[in-house]
């Protein structure tokens, strides 16, 4: 097992999210069932959009976007669309610690493409930006610092294996 040099976990945990989201849930149920008395309605009407409320919710509580580090690999994933990436250091051109604002740059957060790169983030302004020779990438961090670090030891990394 690796040991890594830097690990994170992100989830959609902000508040305003879970407003939006469970207030949106809690009108379309109202509408659903008290709000036009007069119509009659069989159960498929109500199931189909509680379903979809249901499968919005869980997917909400299930987006995790995991990314590590460790000696001479990035690898990241973004569950449950992104199954775990795996780049060696080697096929990385470069890694670094950027601020960016993801809704003008990316038009929000997720996983977005803006034409230039993809971007893989849950909340902030602080990501990794990875070239390699056919992607180019950010992961968004919520620990600034210890991906500065993790940075500092690919750089370390390249220099020893190509030198300078």
């Amino acid at each position: 097992m690796a040991a890594y040099i830097f690990k994170e976990t992100q989830q959609f945990r902000q508040v305003w999210i879970w407003a939006i989201l469970l207030g949106v849930t809690g009108l379309s149920i109202w509408a659903l069932f008290w709000g036009n008395p007069t119509k009659p309605s069989n159960g498929w009407e109500k199931a189909l959009p509680l379903l979809i409320l249901f499968l919005v919710n869980g997917l909400f509580l299930s987006l995790k976007l995991i990314i590590k580090i460790d000696q001479n690999t990035l690898r990241f994933s973004y569950f449950p669309f992104v199954s775990e990436k795996k780049y060696k250091f080697d096929d990385i051109i470069s890694m670094e610690l950027i601020e960016y604002n993801s809704l003008f740059k990316y038009g929000g957060w997720g996983i977005r493409y803006n034409f230039d790169s993809w971007a893989y983030n849950v909340r902030g302004n602080h990501g990794i930006m990875v070239k390699t020779l056919k992607r180019k990438f950010l992961l968004g961090t919520q620990k600034p610092e210890e991906a500065r670090r993790a940075i500092e030891q690919f750089k370390n990394y390249k220099l020893q294996s190509y030198g300078s």
